[in-house]
């Protein structure tokens, strides 16, 4: 509507004029269903912006879309033609164009094969899998991809630990999930090397055994990754990560380190007298980062360099941004990585986006893996699914245990994922496992039984929910409906801010207002009993495109709408 109605303005009174106004959700205590105000106009054209409002008014009294119009102070709100209004609604598209013909590569998860996924991958989860969606909503494609760090010092612990404390245990052996047994070696070793600091200086031998393909040491890495990478998966299958490229740094390491020798030839990198191999980036007041130690053992920006190339030459040339989904703390990292690939002439013209987030804590501190304090994610999964589960029993006593299993995973899944995007990713949160879980708050759940209940309208009458797709006449509509027909109505411009922000916060925002709207109405008016099967018709295509829209956004979120709840 908004468009249509600059449009009329830009025939009708003045095009360059017209492209300044704004609008906005009509102030409270006032009446209308969308507000104009002319602040930025008011210097261009040297007019008081109550008269400018008075002067659009005039030309909107001639416009079929306006029903009429009302000046309240700085103001112009408008009331639209019922009919004209709600043409619009149902013609409301749920993806955009904004990022057509875009290619995105987009990095995250990156697992450490030292131990399981915990609250923090969640985090990370949360954002990749929204981000993505949110991106290909918006018109993009977008190549997921993960890097598995399957070495370092973490997982030398790791090895080390497993190596004089494991005898021969294994998964089985011990009725574990593969990957919080492998991680139970690396809390191990943070355990013992405290009664016995000499452990620590085995580790550099270890690594260096491994690069240099030690049988012992290598069997050992590949039972411990594979142990741990089985379990990763399982995990991810539960929450809907997946990618269409994942590396694993071991792979990558040795082109790394030629990257490294190539860039000290060009001269882009420089050799310190330990043969170091570092970038000086003290000119941009960076200081100086090692790209390979003097023992010639990688490190996590070796295999950084090698991997761009490799993505880039998998999915075409033509990639216009890579965006990589990691904790905040690694900005500076990532400032490096990208200013070594402009100097070696990798980067082309793709944009390269650090996407950093905030910790996530418990409500008693900050996480730590290797003294075991962190929260594992399969753990908090089973926790918020046995819960869903329970009430979802209690209140459908018909359904199968196999059923109400499914619909609490996906309960579980929404609940997890919406207390994780709610708040702006730059931010640091605390996770609240019971106030993610209820059905009744701002939360994943209370978003899913909005969508559950419409669908359950629907199923009353025998109806698909596409039933309502081919009405054509609004004459039957109320101004009762026209809240709901303006939320409807925002959603392309909430999903160009989210897009063009890349922050799925901004959906969430409205879904939760549609919701509400939703529930306002739905408690108020009814649908199945309405004054006329006209208006019944008509309250139906407002259900069917109300759900249409919120189970777009809940699935830009990850979460999908369970059958009962």
């Amino acid at each position: 509507m908004e468009q249509l109605i600059l449009d009329y303005l830009s025939e009708n009174w003045s095009k360059d004029s017209a492209q300044k106004i704004q609008f906005s959700s009509v102030p409270k205590g006032q009446t209308g269903d969308l507000a104009m105000n002319f602040f930025a106009l008011t210097k261009e054209l040297g007019k008081n912006p109550i008269v400018i409002g008075s002067e659009i008014a005039e030309v909107l009294s001639k416009c079929d879309l306006v029903e009429k119009t009302e000046q309240a102070g700085p103001y112009l709100n408008l009331f639209f033609s019922l009919s004209t209004f709600f043409a619009q609604v149902f013609d409301t598209k749920v993806e955009i164009s904004l990022l057509e013909n875009k290619e995105i590569i987009l990095e995250y998860s990156g697992p450490n094969t030292n131990k399981p996924l915990h609250l923090g991958h969640m985090r990370n989860h949360a954002l990749g899998i929204s981000l993505g969606y949110l991106l290909e909503a918006a018109g993009a494609t977008v190549h997921r991809v993960n890097i598995i760090n399957d070495k370092g010092l973490a997982l030398a612990k790791s090895m080390l630990a497993y190596d004089q404390f494991g005898e021969n245990k294994t998964p089985e052996s011990e009725d574990k999930k593969s990957d919080h047994f492998a991680g139970d070696w690396y809390v191990r070793y943070d355990f013992e090397s405290k009664k016995n600091p000499e452990l620590e200086k085995e580790l550099p031998d270890i690594m260096r055994a491994w690069e240099a393909g030690d049988e012992k040491w290598v069997g050992i890495w590949n039972q411990l990754t594979d142990w741990v990478i089985s379990g990763v998966e399982e995990t991810y299958e539960r929450q809907g990560v997946w990618f269409d490229l994942a590396s694993r740094e071991s792979e990558h390491y040795e082109r790394g380190r030629e990257f490294a020798y190539e860039g000290l030839e060009k001269g882009v990198f420089k050799q310190r007298e330990d043969q170091t191999i570092y970038i000086d980036l003290k000119d941009q007041d960076m200081g100086e980062k090692v790209v390979l130690r003097a023992d010639g053992t990688a490190i996590y920006l070796t295999q950084d360099l090698s991997l761009w190339p490799l993505r880039k030459n998998h999915f075409g040339s033509n990639i216009d941004e890579m965006i990589y989904v990691v904790g905040d703390e690694q900005n500076y990292y990532f400032q490096t990585v990208f200013t070594s690939l402009k100097k070696l002439n990798l980067v082309g013209d793709t944009t390269m986006t650090f996407y950093g987030y905030g910790l996530v804590n418990l409500p008693d501190g900050r996480m730590k893996s290797r003294e075991g304090t962190v929260v594992d994610a399969d753990n908090l999964m089973d926790e918020l699914s046995t819960i869903a589960e329970e009430e979802i029993t209690k209140r459908n006593p018909e359904l199968s245990q196999e059923q109400s299993h499914d619909i609490a995973e996906q309960i579980m899944n929404g609940a997890w994922k919406f207390f994780l995007l709610r708040t702006s990713p730059n931010k640091t949160i605390t996770f609240d496992a019971q106030k993610s879980i209820d059905f009744q708050g701002a939360t994943g759940p209370y978003l899913q039984y909005a969508g559950v209940r419409i669908k359950s309208i629907f199923e009353k009458e025998g109806l698909d929910m596409d039933h309502s797709k081919a009405l054509s006449n609004f004459d039957a509509f109320t101004n009762a409906e026209k809240a709901l027909g303006v939320k409807i109505l925002e959603w392309p411009k909430v999903l160009t801010r989210s897009a063009e922000a890349k922050n799925p916060t901004l959906v969430v925002t409205y879904l939760l207002e549609l919701a509400q709207s939703w529930s306002s109405f739905y408690g108020e008016n009814s649908i199945l009993n309405a004054d006329s099967e006209a208006l019944k018709e008509a309250r139906l295509a407002l259900a069917a495109k109300i759900y249409q829209v919120l189970d777009k956004g809940l699935s830009i979120l990850g979460i999908s709408i369970p059958v009962k709840m």
